[in-house]
């Protein structure tokens, strides 16, 4: 009885979504303007707190993410110097405050069911960054977000404990960078050492094809937004500590994610060990992330330049374009929407690596 309920619910969305305009915005301003006013109303209809986790065509608004939470603030912020928008600023003190608010007194933050996570306590520690110097409050959040992440390092520099489903992630590279950032800011020698240490750990995964082992949530094959996760945080830390030995290990990932075969160049949602796509569908999180990052990698390749225009054209021409303002402007988790990665959901984090691309194509041709 409850699945008919379930298709009754979902029903209205369905027919909102096949009706949406099938080539996406026309240009990168409509879209980056439609993308963050998805961001605001995310963060609305979940309370004007944090953004909302995601929208489910059959659920609706799910609740406050604490995770992405962090880590979309700097990219309101970053759109709001040309947006200028009073509104985004408004979000952004709103979700800060949010964030203060439900730091546990030990430091860390939760997932949305209540466990301590290393993960989303280091990307909320992104967040918490970029806003340091507003308010010793901030200041003081992060220094015990830092600090705990320290506690619960294992000797080698991966973290177990707190990490979701219990074993070491080399995603957790952004954590590591966060981590390097927040000893540079806050003056703290052993949040750096620290940071190093889990981003030499990740760099002792990489094979002789330039793949990482740990990439995934669990047993399964990485999806492309974990694959790219891993690239986030090693070109982080090679911007942060000038060490080019990240970088290339970025490079060297990339060239494999390259040169895997697809027949429109656009790289798929899971892979496994050696570049094979073990899931042909498409992650639209980690095509955002990829265009995102190719562009960062322009500096080493400059025709990854290519590479992230198509990956990022193929994105926003999957931007949904619809009256039905719970899912104009967003992107669904997969595509098809029936994929496996969030499958019937449109989460925040893709629509928030989404506005990071097309900002970085606003930069490279400015």
């Amino acid at each position: 009885m409850l699945k008919y309920v379930k298709a009754i619910l979902y029903l209205p969305t369905l027919i909102d979504y096949l009706r949406r305009q099938k080539d996406g915005p026309g240009d990168d301003e409509v879209a980056l303007r439609a993308a963050v006013d998805w961001l605001l109303r995310a963060q609305h209809c979940a309370g004007k707190n944090g953004y909302a986790h995601s929208y489910h065509f059959a659920a609706g608004w799910q609740e406050p993410y604490p995770e992405t939470t962090g880590y979309i603030i700097p990219s309101l912020i970053a759109a709001n110097r040309s947006l200028n928008d009073k509104a985004i600023d408004d979000s952004v003190h709103s979700a800060l405050g949010w964030l203060v608010r439900i730091q546990a007194a030990e430091g860390y933050f939760t997932d949305i069911q209540g466990a301590p996570q290393v993960f989303d306590t280091g990307q909320i520690l992104i967040g918490l960054n970029e806003c340091i110097g507003q308010s010793p409050e901030l200041r003081e959040a992060a220094t015990k977000a830092a600090e705990w992440l320290c506690g619960v390092q294992e000797e080698d520099g991966s973290f177990i404990r707190h990490a979701y489903n219990n074993r070491p992630h080399s995603y957790y590279s952004r954590v590591g960078a966060a981590l390097v950032r927040a000893g540079q800011l806050l003056g703290r020698a052993e949040f750096i050492r620290a940071g190093i240490r889990n981003l030499d750990w990740t760099l002792q995964q990489q094979d002789d094809s330039g793949f990482f082992a740990h990439m995934a949530f669990d047993d399964n094959p990485p999806f492309l937004h974990n694959m790219v996760y891993v690239m986030e945080g090693l070109l982080d830390a090679a911007d942060l500590l000038g060490d080019q030995k990240y970088s290339d290990a970025a490079v060297r990932f990339a060239a494999g994610i390259r040169s895997a075969p697809t027949a429109d160049g656009i790289p798929r949602s899971q892979y496994t060990q050696g570049f094979h796509v073990a899931n042909s569908e498409y992650c639209m999180t980690g095509v955002a992330q990829w265009a995102g990052v190719c562009y960062r990698l322009a500096g080493h390749d400059a025709g990854y330049i290519a590479e992230a225009d198509r990956a990022l054209d193929f994105v926003r021409s999957r931007q949904i374009v619809s009256p039905n303002r719970n899912i104009h402007g967003a992107l669904t988790g997969s595509e098809p929407f029936s994929g496996v990665y969030l499958r019937f959901s449109c989460p925040n984090w893709g629509v928030k690596f989404f506005t990071d691309a097309l900002l970085a194509r606003r930069s490279m041709r400015s």
